[in-house]
């Protein structure tokens, strides 16, 4: 196992786990924001310590000569996806919100990889389509199982 397939596991549970977190503090009475504005300064706060660790404290300077609007994609991408976690997990439960996700991730990736937006080079193999197959057919009889398909 490649330290990067490990590395992605245990992002895959930290998920579930933030994800129970942020619901606890929901139903302390910080709502559904509240818990997203908790969880990015937490983030932000860390990356900001580390970034002055490596870089000085110049280095909001140096990210604001580089930047450009789009990079405000990004952050928005994933304050979507935290906080379509968060919600899902309330409504449907952690299993139905995952497979949900993983099977968005896993159309999303096989496009991606397939126009080669994602610096990967070559078609995709017949492996990785029986993949997507097992996948797709795991999130419909997960789904099935709660009545949601």
């Amino acid at each position: 196992m490649t330290g990067a397939t490990l590395l992605c596991l245990v992002a895959g549970a930290a998920l579930v786990v933030q994800n129970a977190l942020m619901g606890a503090m929901v139903a302390r009475g910080t709502g559904l924001t509240g818990a997203l504005v908790f969880n990015s300064l937490v983030g932000l706060s860390l990356l900001g310590l580390v970034e002055v660790w490596r870089n000085g404290a110049a280095f909001p300077l140096r990210l604001a000569e580089r930047a450009e609007p789009w990079f405000l994609l990004p952050g928005l991408l994933g304050t979507l996806v935290v906080a379509a976690s968060l919600y899902g997990y309330r409504q449907q439960g952690a299993t139905v919100t995952v497979a949900l996700v993983v099977a968005g991730q896993l159309a999303a990736g096989i496009a991606g990889d397939a126009m080669g937006l994602t610096g990967r080079k070559g078609g995709l193999g017949l492996e990785t389509w029986i993949g997507a197959a097992l996948l797709l057919a795991g999130g419909v009889l997960i789904l099935r199982g709660r009545g949601a398909a």
